[in-house]
């Protein structure tokens, strides 16, 4: 190593050193004495959630006398028409009417018996970072799903409903709590909804059953959609809303509805359909029917511009569902799945209906198909290391280590091809001198050069071609999956998903120490060329811009495989100092 890139290793040294002192000092950057700040709180409330108005509204509600669940009919005409519903809530009223409180292992469901459902679900195992439990229905202005009578114009959430447990709470973490909400008209038709909430399961049971359909005016089919739109749940609202989509599986295939017009979603895709839903960046509601499938899946929402720390983003707010028909019989029932819970690809193939594909991982464009066996079989060995190494930071080391020690060979044959192409650099030099007007001749006298002394200048790329599949296998594993939201490692370094927000984040260090780390790499094993020289400055800057948004865990992998790379050119080395024949091939 020459003393250039000594002394530029010890400037970027004491700069990842003063770091924070000097961003301080440039007051680009302000420490915190606590490990929360009101900065996420700023973004929620600037986001319209109202989550805390809606978080104490659910903590301190009162319950309602048990005689205050009446059904209420609707008034009718000489023919029947669809009951209209009698009366809106406000969303802060609706979190107190007749509360029903049960609580599972894996989250708190709320319902009421105004709509005769849920109106909050709370992750118990997965938090805002401000410590508070996910909330999946943020702000709901009615009971979720929403089933839709009548070409949309009866809402089943919008009327009263007898419950068949008395207010309080239930606990669900032994055993299945089910419980009936029943709305009957004053014409004789009902509308009847059984839950069943299990101890250990992110979905809850869902029968949606119609009696004496035609008293009540229904005809032809139904919606059923999750209609309150997931709220942002990172600290970076951007990502969240850039993931947010409409997903559905028809004929095992997944399709997503994203056929904005004038920043409106109003689409309908005809075709059986084994479930429809929406994600977030990291969680998800999806509706799965259980006694047969969709005719439609349909998506509703809109995109707008919003501001949030003097940074215009755009917000997305879908909704999605699922179109049942029916035939005209006075009665029928229908069982739905609602799966409400994280982006955990291993968890969502248990259910065996494709239901991980919502992931999106493996659709990318013509290599998809290459990238998923690398993905899957990536999501199965880091939890299994976790459980084992519970960091995911340092999970994440070993792993690249591993993958090293498998590509070592590939590497030493890539670490004499490029030792030999620098013997060689004097020669080729000269021969683009001798030949520098006959750009064909040249090539001819390079390619007699290789095959004279055995070298192959596409072998130095070899290490590549494993690694290029991996490497957007693991972009979209760490993008989509929840494995390492939150997850701590050292120092700043408390969540591996997320990346640094701007030049001036701390998240920056790891990257400027990925830059490094490639800078010696090239450094090391790149033949001095001019041409070369200009591309181990430029190359290490390039990847560090490209790298500074992705998440801490991908770009720690890059940083580990890159120093374990300089590791391999040691061994060379003293395999070319015992061995000088290794220097020529």
């Amino acid at each position: 190593m020459d003393k250039k890139t000594i002394i530029l290793v010890a400037i970027l040294a004491l700069l990842l050193i003063f770091y924070f002192p000097i961003m301080e000092f440039l007051g680009l950057y302000k420490s915190s004495p606590e490990k929360t700040s009101g900065k996420e709180d700023m973004v929620i409330d600037s986001l319209g959630r109202e989550y805390q108005q809606a978080h104490n509204a659910v903590d301190t509600f009162k319950v309602a006398d048990t005689t205050a669940a009446t059904s209420t009919s609707p008034s009718t005409a000489a023919a029947p028409e669809p009951a209209q519903p009698e009366s809106t809530m406000t969303a802060s009223e609706v979190m107190t009417h007749d509360t029903v409180i049960v609580n599972t292992r894996q989250y708190t469901a709320i319902l009421t018996s105004f709509g005769g459902g849920p109106v909050s679900l709370k992750l118990r195992n997965y938090y805002y970072r401000d410590g508070g439990e996910i909330e999946m229905l943020p702000a709901a202005e009615s009971a979720t799903p929403e089933a839709s009578f009548a070409g949309g114009s009866f809402s089943a959430s919008r009327v009263n409903y007898q419950c068949s447990l008395s207010p309080g709470k239930y606990d669900a973490t032994s055993d299945t709590v089910n419980l009936t909400y029943t709305y009957a008209s004053k014409d004789g038709g009902e509308i009847v909804k059984h839950y069943s909430f299990y101890p250990n399961k992110y979905n809850y049971d869902l029968v949606v059953e119609v009696k004496n359909r035609e008293k009540l005016g229904f005809e032809r089919q139904y919606t059923l959609m999750w209609n309150t739109p997931l709220g942002v749940t990172e600290p970076q609202p951007e990502t969240d809303y850039q993931a947010m989509e409409a997903v559905a599986m028809q004929a095992g295939s997944r399709e997503t509805l994203k056929d904005f017009k004038d920043n409106k979603l109003s689409q309908v895709l005809p075709g059986n359909s084994s479930w429809a839903g929406v994600r977030s960046k990291y969680f998800a509601a999806v509706i799965i029917p259980r006694n047969r499938e969709a005719d439609a899946v349909l998506a509703r929402g809109s995109k707008d511009k919003i501001t949030v720390d003097g940074k215009s983003i755009e917000q997305k707010l879908i909704t999605a569902g699922v179109e049942m028909p029916f035939a005209a019989v006075g009665q029928f029932a229908d069982t739905f799945s609602v799966f409400v819970g994280p982006l955990d690809y291993n968890l969502m193939a248990s259910y065996h209906i494709g239901l991980q594909d919502i992931l999106g991982i493996g659709t990318t464009p013509f290599v998809g198909w290459i990238i998923k066996p690398f993905a899957v079989g990536i999501m199965w060995l880091l939890p299994r290391m976790y459980k084992v190494i519970p960091n995911y930071g340092l999970v994440i080391i070993i792993f690249a280590l591993l993958i090293k020690i498998i590509t070592m060979p590939l590497s030493m044959k890539s670490f004499k091809s490029m030792n030999a192409m620098k013997e060689l650099q004097p020669k080729i030099e000269e021969l683009k001198q001798k030949h520098k007007k006959n750009p064909q001749a040249m090539n001819q006298e390079m390619m007699r050069l290789y095959k004279t002394h055995g070298v192959n200048p596409i072998s130095g790329c070899l290490p590549m071609l494993p690694q290029m599949p991996l490497f957007f296998a693991l972009f979209s594993v760490f993008r989509s999956t929840i494995l390492l939201r939150n997850a701590n490692f050292v120092w700043f370094i408390t969540d591996l998903s997320r990346g640094a927000s701007s030049f001036t984040d701390p998240y920056i260090i790891l990257v400027v120490i990925m830059i490094v780390g490639q800078f010696l790499s090239q450094k090391l094993t790149m033949a001095s060329t001019q041409q070369n020289k200009m591309m181990g400055y430029v190359m290490p800057l390039f990847m560090g811009f490209l790298f500074y948004r992705f998440s801490a865990g991908l770009v720690l992998y890059w940083t580990c495989f890159a120093f374990f790379s300089l590791l391999d050119y040691v061994a060379f080395k003293r395999k070319a100092t015992k061995n000088p024949d290794v220097k020529t091939a």
